[in-house]
């Protein structure tokens, strides 16, 4: 009986933590698009990539297409000729998540302003899958888009 009971308490054990693993995963890919459209957003603070002197990033007015990527995300960089693209019809910035490798960034040679975010903006934004892509009109988050995009979807995205 007493053995019948501990396989029943470490069972439970085992359900649980599968749970709460399986929670935190679904917060961790979705938590972004959950939590920040409505929220407020002017500017985005870092170094910049080219001479690692510090700038801001004004996104309060307009329309703004907000890169979070990084040098070390194979998936970044495979996305960055359709961020190139895009650019060149839409404002676009990027947040670059450290850790910065200087020779990445110059050669996949983004075509829009970045800069070298804190680990902190990345944190209070809930972000912890790259690339995220945030649709930003007046300095108010409107739309999350996690993982890599295409300048059609962008087209589409912009206008709704």
């Amino acid at each position: 009986m007493e053995e019948k009971k501990s396989r029943k308490i470490v069972h439970v054990a085992i359900f649980s933590l599968v749970i709460i693993v399986l929670l935190f995963n679904i917060f961790s890919y979705f938590g972004a698009s959950i939590f920040l459209p409505g929220r407020e957003i002017s500017e985005i603070s870092g170094v910049n990539p080219q001479n690692n002197h510090r700038m801001s990033l004004d996104v309060s007015h307009g329309t703004v297409i907000l890169s979070i990527w990084a040098t070390w995300c194979g998936a970044c960089i495979a996305e960055m000729p359709e961020l190139n693209k895009i650019a060149e019809k839409h404002k676009v910035y990027g947040a670059i998540k450290p850790v910065f490798k200087y020779e990445v960034y110059r050669e996949v040679s983004p075509k829009f302003k970045s800069v070298i975010a804190s680990d902190e903006f990345f944190s209070d934004l809930y972000i912890s899958v790259l690339p995220t892509t945030l649709l930003i009109k007046d300095g108010v988050i409107k739309k999350v888009h996690t993982g890599t995009l295409t300048a059609d979807f962008v087209e589409e995205w912009v206008k709704d």
